[in-house]
């Protein structure tokens, strides 16, 4: 029979939980791992919105759409591409690309960060993507992407 682990035998071992109440009203569910790696399962609230517009250098980001629909928009180029995912798509981050990414209402998404030699931090704030994004209806882009 497999041994349940305590929340102290798992963090001994690099593993620890972080749940959160995001600004937008999204929850999100991690567990994180000492190498840098970790799960997030995020839950969209009723008026999520779009989160912060942010690039990875080395973490990699892949989410997975389990209910719900999802925009993601990336700056490239200095133009913006806008890609619709429903339940069961998923979408492979690339490195230094701007991104953020809209949950409609009932979404839930299921995000693996992994990579080599990840940094303590990968985040990187591209606020200049943000007012770009809430300028976008997103109810407009359901019916036409």
């Amino acid at each position: 029979m497999p041994k349940v682990l305590t929340g102290a035998e798992a963090a001994a071992l690099g593993a620890s939980v972080l749940h959160e109440r995001m600004d937008n009203g999204e929850l999100r569910f991690r567990l994180r791992f000492a190498d840098g790696s970790s799960y997030i399962r995020t839950e969209a609230a009723r008026g999520s919105g779009w989160q912060n517009s942010h690039l990875h250098r080395a973490v990699r980001e892949l989410s997975v759409l389990q209910s719900g629909a999802m925009l993601v928009a990336e700056e490239r180029e200095g133009a913006l591409e806008l890609r619709l995912l429903r339940a069961g798509d998923f979408y492979l981050c690339p490195l230094h690309v701007p991104h953020n990414s809209y949950l409609f209402p009932g979404a839930v998404a299921h995000t693996v960060k992994f990579g080599q030699d990840l940094p303590a931090s990968d985040w990187v704030a591209c606020p200049h993507l943000d007012p770009i994004c809430r300028a976008l209806d997103p109810d407009e882009l359901l019916k036409t992407l």
